[in-house]
């Protein structure tokens, strides 16, 4: 018998079937299977976990429907410790259950640093140099020295630091900058309305020194304008080197600072001190 003829056969013929229809059913059960294993067509709504702690975290319902990871963390003033700030997937996301999010969060202490080396630097290169490693440039001492505006000491909590010394990032330095032989007076800007990087950058011009500051009803440092100064200006009054300055700072989203200024003629005073640069 051929092969023509075997499988003309009933013996071919029904084992044929047998094997067609049990492949059929095995396929069925394994996808059936492989749907329930895998949730097929089911899926939750990623919760947006962003700016809340990992008490937080726990206490959400629906939150045991994720497996939660924390794969970094980065240090943030601004931002409470711990919180997340990066999550993926994002919030709203459709996923299947059990899927992971992972987390960034703030770290509960900021990272270190290596002091860097500012003397023989100009102020506004020292400040650069600072802002560059997320210091904070603190106080200005100004003492007669022939290099004139340049950093002759760097200072953390009253005590020279070397550079090269592990550091925290955030941490307030202080310099000791050289001033020129001359009578060491400087003309009081008028810092009203300015910001507070505008205002710090004018008195580093002028060759003086921050002091207090304050942000009333708790205004963001970042967009808050100079209220008041202390001493306050006067056209012509001048002050020494290093003298500290205190500002107050409002928020310009509830304080008119336009009126306030027209009221005081600021334009005019402003054309006065555009005038010294």
């Amino acid at each position: 018998m051929n092969f023509t003829e075997f499988i003309q056969t009933r013996v071919f013929v029904r084992h044929f079937i047998i094997s067609v229809v049990l492949s059929t059913v095995i396929i069925a059960f394994v996808i059936s299977m492989l749907k329930w294993y895998t949730h097929h067509g089911e899926s939750v709504t990623v919760p947006s976990l962003v700016g809340l702690t990992p008490s937080q975290i726990e206490q959400l319902e629906t939150i045991e429907n994720f497996e939660v990871i924390v794969v970094d963390s980065v240090f943030d003033s601004r931002q409470p410790k711990g919180s997340v700030i990066i999550q993926e997937p994002l919030p709203g996301s459709h996923v299947k259950k059990h899927r992971k999010i992972y987390l960034t969060t703030v770290a509960l202490l900021p990272e270190q640093v290596s002091m860097p080396s500012l003397v023989d630097l100009t102020l506004r290169q020292a400040s650069s140099t600072l802002e560059t490693y997320d210091l904070i440039l603190g106080g200005i001492s100004y003492v007669p020295d022939i290099a004139a505006n340049a950093v002759l000491g760097q200072f953390f909590k009253g005590r020279e630091i070397a550079p090269g010394t592990p550091i925290l990032k955030g941490s307030v330095i202080s310099l000791r900058v050289g001033q020129s032989m001359g009578n060491g007076k400087f003309q009081l800007p008028f810092l009203l309305g300015k910001t507070r990087s505008e205002a710090l950058l004018i008195l580093e011009r002028y060759y003086l020194t921050p002091g207090e500051e304050v942000f009333e009803n708790d205004a963001d440092p970042e967009t808050a304008r100079v209220f008041s100064q202390s001493p306050a200006f006067s056209k012509g009054l001048m002050v020494n080197a290093g003298q500290p300055v205190n500002l107050v700072y409002r928020d310009p989203a509830v304080f008119d600072f336009e009126s306030f200024l027209e009221m005081m003629g600021a334009d005019t005073l402003d054309m006065q001190q555009d005038t010294l640069f």
